[in-house]
């Protein structure tokens, strides 16, 4: 065999060789597939897990609140109507966040202290994890807070921002929660006017960006799937926020937040979408400046307003990707009942929709019925651009068979496995005796601080409490302030002037819930008379006047001015097809403004001064 047959002969060799092996292959191949389960053979999806978050604002309990929530015939607390109306919507959330306002010190004559029956209500209500970094906090000594955080881990719920020493803090900070699968960290910081020195014997998480870098790069460290940031901001009623807080919230997420919440304000402040890059990535992040309250420390209209974030968050649990599917914001409403049982007043945080519906509370005097609607109407306006409501299913039935449930099992719905039994609560002691306004001896109290006036800033708050003359000055210009809000309105500085009915317009009014008993010696004021859809038709005067307007409604509504006395003398008239309320005739603008101010203004943030000009409504 020459050479080139013999190298024909090898590459046939080879290529039977190969074909041999190829084939064998295959069989194998095969032998594999017909071996392998059924199940095994399906291709891979992606795969996601879901987190419900539900996050508010401030929580506050004063001793007006511990006071109405006391039974001296049974000698015990109740606080589960507190939470009652939206219990349902936090039981919702695998993950219900506040701020907590107060704490658990067993100390009845301490203002910043509540029972321990207020913290079970927290855990039945779903709240499952609280903040402590705000003022109130550093209001306390730490043997209060200290006991405050055994209260809560008793009962089963997580909380950040105060911790007893440097040493705590380094092993359980930030705050990491498991949950569905889901690992999420929390941080918590406020910015704190001062420091009582009760409280610098323990550790508060204040604004500082350097200690926020290394909180961040701590957290990181954990893995977590999602990074909260929640700030305590101070700048108390304040409605806009300031270029210090976008600044601080643009630079958390650049450090790798996923959400920032703020509160403090004690008023709800718009939301943002933030554009930043985080590791070289263009991303957009939800910051909400403030949540307002979601139960308010006092009666004063512009703090009873707040909302809940109601957020869904998905995992892919083959890629580990988190983000943020959906979200929308439930307006609330904290609502003072003075009717529904005569001589004693409860305090509910409502959500508005189900007040304006009718769904709860259907019989709630209309007077409080507007400032529901009137609330929601401009917590929709500001953040309607960049947030949904979500509206659940909710009534009388509903809440009343999820709280039936809640007492039944001692458990809240998004945490089964935490009984906590109500008879097993060493019962309170009864709430201290009230402290009167006018007495300067006495110490600052939290039922003063927050009452239904404008009040002193929280920086005040501490000072008070601390320091026995600032105490005293506090005392005299709050009483003050009370004598001025709460004294009934002084008769006009005009003398009256005789109405021109002309041809009075026929209205069918509705009749509006009555808030206090009828009887021979308190019969309501007869309704004033309407006058035409013509401006020309008020009640002339031969000058120029000024009135205050606080309503305008499509539908003529009588008010009640034997409950709401400093509405008496109101009048109405007709105009661009609305109702027109308006008070007072005031020759000078300087006393109707001070009027205005002391009186109307704090009440119905709406009103405003309207000038008439021999009967005529001045357009400018």
């Amino acid at each position: 065999m020459n050479r080139k047959g013999l190298i024909f002969f090898l590459l046939l060799l080879n290529a039977l060789v190969s074909f041999s092996q190829d084939k064998k292959n295959v069989i194998n191949v095969r032998q594999q597939l017909l071996q392998r389960k059924p199940q095994e053979l399906k291709e891979v999806v992606d795969s996601f897990h879901q987190l419900h978050l539900m996050i508010g604002g401030n929580v506050y309990q004063t001793e007006k609140h511990v006071n109405y929530a006391y039974d001296a015939q049974t000698g015990k607390y109740d606080f589960t109507h507190e939470f009652k109306y939206v219990q349902p919507l936090l039981n919702l959330g695998d993950i219900s966040i506040v701020n907590l306002k107060t704490s658990f010190g067993d100390n009845s004559g301490d203002m910043f202290s509540s029972p321990d029956e207020f913290a079970l209500t927290l855990k039945y209500a779903g709240i499952n994890a609280v903040m402590h970094a705000n003022m109130h906090t550093a209001n306390v000594d730490k043997a209060t807070l200290k006991r405050t955080r055994d209260v809560l881990n008793q009962y089963d719920m997580y909380h950040t921002g105060a911790f007893i020493d440097q040493m705590e803090r380094t092993g359980n900070y930030p705050l990491i929660m498991d949950k569905k699968g889901f690992r999420i960290a929390i941080l918590n910081y406020t910015k704190l006017p001062s420091r009582p020195e009760s409280s610098r014997s323990f550790v508060i998480n204040e604004v500082d960006k350097s200690a926020i870098d290394k909180d961040m790069r701590l957290a990181q460290a954990y893995k977590p799937d999602f990074i909260i940031v929640y700030f305590d901001w101070s700048d108390n009623f304040k409605d806009i926020p300031s270029p210090t807080q976008q600044e601080l919230s643009k630079y958390v997420f650049e450090k790798g937040a996923d959400l920032v919440v703020g509160t403090c304000p004690n008023v709800p402040m718009r939301i943002d979408y933030v554009n930043y890059f985080y590791k070289g990535v263009a991303r957009e992040g939800v910051v909400a400046y403030s949540l307002g309250n979601l139960l308010a420390s006092d009666q004063q209209v512009k703090n009873r307003n707040g909302f809940l974030m109601d957020m869904e968050v998905k995992k892919n649990i083959f890629t580990n990707e988190t983000h943020i599917t959906d979200w929308g914001i439930i307006p609330v409403y904290t609502y003072y009942d003075t009717t529904t049982v005569k001589g004693k007043t409860n305090v509910y945080s409502v959500p508005c929709w189900a007040i304006e519906n009718g769904d709860i509370f259907p019989n709630i005097p209309y007077i409080e019925k507007r400032r529901v609607v009137n609330g929601a109407y401009q917590v929709r306006q500001m953040l309607g651009a960049n947030a949904d409501e979500v509206q659940y299913n909710l009534n009388e039935l509903i809440v009343n068979n999820i709280k039936e449930t809640i007492e039944i099992t001692s458990a809240s719905l998004n945490n089964k496995f935490s009984v906590v039994h109500s008879s097993d609560l060493k019962p309170s002691a009864p709430p201290a005796a009230p402290l009167t306004a006018t007495d300067p001896k006495s110490a600052a109290s939290l039922e003063r601080v927050y009452e239904q006036s404008a009040g002193p800033s929280e920086a005040l708050v501490q000072e008070a409490s601390t320091d026995k003359k600032k105490s005293k000055t506090y005392i005299k210009e709050k009483a003050k302030a009370e004598d001025i809000f709460v004294s009934a309105p002084a008769k006009p500085a005009t003398k009256p002037i005789d109405t021109v009915a002309k041809k009075p317009v026929v209205v069918a009014p509705v009749v509006a819930p009555k808030t206090t008993e009828v009887s021979a010696t308190n019969k309501p004021e007869v309704q004033p008379v309407l006058t035409e859809e013509k401006v020309e038709e008020i009640p002339t005067v031969s000058d120029t006047v000024y009135r205050i307007q606080f309503y305008a409604l499509k539908v003529y509504e009588p008010l009640d001015t034997t409950y709401y006395t400093h509405l008496k003398g109101y009048e109405v008239y007709q105009e661009g097809g609305l109702y027109k309320y308006v008070i007072g005739k005031f020759k000078s603008i300087e006393k109707c403004a001070a009027f205005w101010k002391e009186q109307i203004q704090p009440r119905y943030k709406q009103s405003f001064i309207v000038k008439f000009i021999n009967g005529k409504r001045a357009l400018k």
